[in-house]
């Protein structure tokens, strides 16, 4: 089954940038330590797009070697990905405490976890062999304006925000494994 529809890449792709979001509305809201927006913005949208990157070329594989087993792993996947997320929202603002500066060298370790995710997301969309190119833009293009937004607007919102758009984003990813996986 291909999947072209930009409705739900771009969906699946807002669902993930949650993460970055919320992330990035943290360390804003929390932190006085000065953070380059774009270029933390823009490493972030790179992972996102090389984590899903990887992830599809090993999708790809699953599916052509167990198809009808990989596509009901792929909706279990989407599903506790989700469910993950919805669960890590409601965490204690003393679990947040120890997160990383996106300063420095911080950069690249912030944004590996932000796109953790992206990396099995890649799998699912591999597995459903979505288009690379279409997936790596949105994810990036994504990710990238997300961060740049929660950086910007950290200082200006609540923290609840934060753990309310990380809920959304995997309410939409266990909705999608849901469906795929029934």
């Amino acid at each position: 089954m291909a999947i072209e529809s930009w409705f739900f890449l771009s969906t699946m792709a807002f669902a993930l940038s949650m993460d970055a979001f919320s992330m990035s509305l943290a360390v804003a809201m929390k932190r006085k330590i000065p953070v380059n927006k774009m270029c933390t913005a823009l490493v972030v949208g790179l992972f996102h797009m090389g984590m899903p990157f990887l992830g599809l070329i090993s999708g790809t594989w699953i599916a052509a070697s167990f198809e009808q087993t990989a596509m009901m792993a792929a909706g279990v996947l989407l599903f506790v990905i989700g469910l993950q997320m919805i669960v890590s929202s409601w965490k204690k603002d003393a679990e947040q405490e120890s997160m990383i500066l996106p300063v420095g060298l911080g950069v690249f370790i912030f944004s590996f976890f932000v796109s953790l995710d992206s990396f099995s997301i890649g799998i699912t969309l591999g597995i459903l062999k979505a288009e690379l190119f279409s997936v790596l833009l949105l994810f990036g293009l994504f990710s990238g304006i997300f961060t740049w937004l929660g950086l910007t607007l950290g200082k200006y919102m609540q923290q609840s925000l934060g753990r309310y758009g990380e809920m959304i984003g995997g309410i939409i990813l266990l909705s999608f494994g849901l469906k795929l996986a029934l």
